[in-house]
């Protein structure tokens, strides 16, 4: 299919969250991967890399929103980076999956689901671009985010810790917004003219989506605890 067809055979948004779909399917299934051939003895050190992941993670989305990451790239980029972080994850999502149990666990990434969809039904109502102001501000609230992260490394502390993952939510959710918002006005102004150019969107959304889930996983396992 060659650029000029694309957008009228496909509708980019609706492609985009299918796409983010089959990037969480590979991120489970590199967490079953992990779970076939990653040392058990990890899940009980789980606890330790969680932060080292958020941080990469936090570093990752950083760079993704500064462009360094280029704009348009091979979607098999994101099917490749969302399998190597279910496999990263695999002790960390265990770990959780002991610690909470089977149903909470579910029942926290079922929240995930409903919290990303109602912010991407809410910007996706909005029009074209209605949230790219905030880009600034989201910006310079995750170089906040990572500092907090990175200083929480030393000290641990318990309210702290809540503090910081409830911080990550509401920006995240906010970045759900802004991501949403940022496809409608690319897809309206004609600057989506291929696959190609919904992968940095498509990773955009699943860094959203993933740091949402570690940081509710972190919350209830510290309220818990």
């Amino acid at each position: 299919m060659n650029k000029s067809t694309y957008i009228t055979a496909e509708n980019p948004m609706s492609a985009t969250f299918r796409y983010l779909a089959i990037s969480i399917m590979f991120m489970f299934v590199g967490f079953l991967f992990g779970k076939l051939f990653v040392p058990a003895s990890l899940v009980y050190a789980a606890n330790i890399f969680v932060v080292i992941l958020i941080v990469g993670l936090l570093i990752f989305s950083l760079m993704s929103r500064k462009n360094v990451i280029p704009t348009s790239f091979s979607m098999n980029f994101v099917y490749l980076f969302t399998f190597v972080d279910g496999i990263l994850m695999y002790p960390i999502l265990t770990y959780y999956l002991y610690d909470l149990g089977t149903s909470l666990f579910i029942n926290i990434v079922l929240s995930t689901c409903v919290i990303f969809a109602v912010f991407a039904f809410i910007s996706h109502k909005k029009p074209a671009g209605y949230f790219i102001g905030l880009g600034n501000i989201l910006l310079t609230s995750l170089m906040v985010l990572l500092a907090m992260t990175i200083v929480n490394i030393f000290f641990n502390a318990p309210v702290f810790n809540i503090l910081v993952s409830a911080f990550g939510i509401i920006l995240f959710s906010a970045y759900i917004l802004y991501d949403v918002s940022t496809l409608k006005h690319y897809i309206e102004s004609g600057r989506i003219t291929c696959k190609n150019d919904l992968s940095i969107h498509v990773l955009n959304l699943y860094l959203d989506f993933v740091n949402i889930l570690l940081d509710l996983l972190r919350i209830v396992s510290d309220l818990k605890d």
